[in-house]
């Protein structure tokens, strides 16, 4: 089985010390909608987390050159349904110490903020 790629494509409107901003559309045509609520088709939270996690990534190759290991989830709070074809928006806040990244994420479309969430890293040892 392949992995579902939704956010292809996604646009880094920031990257520095601080954190990462980037965006894109959720591709209305990807096969999870299909068994995810098919009369009323929502994106599942774990791809918002994956969204944010790759933006972690980023960063941390872009400011580091390293991959960092995602330790531990410490919060995911929903609020309102990311749909097909929305413009899904994260804005993460990175602190680096001690080879721990701690992560603040804030995620959104244009109609409403979607979810936050607090992650913690930790640099390949």
């Amino acid at each position: 089985m392949s992995a579902v790629t939704l956010l292809t494509g996604a646009q880094v409107l920031r990257l520095d010390e601080a954190g990462v901003e980037v965006r894109a559309v959720v591709d209305p045509a990807a096969p999870v909608f299909d068994g995810h609520y098919p009369a009323f088709p929502i994106l599942p939270g774990v791809f918002t987390l994956d969204t944010v996690h790759q933006a972690v990534l980023r960063h941390a190759d872009e400011q580091q050159g390293v991959v960092p290991v995602l330790e531990e989830v410490r919060s995911m709070r929903f609020f309102s349904p990311v749909f097909p074809g929305d413009v899904l928006s994260v804005d993460c806040v990175i602190t680096c110490a001690d080879g721990v990244r701690d992560v603040r994420a804030r995620c959104g479309t244009d109609r409403d903020k979607t979810a936050t969430l607090r992650l913690r890293y930790r640099d390949p040892a």
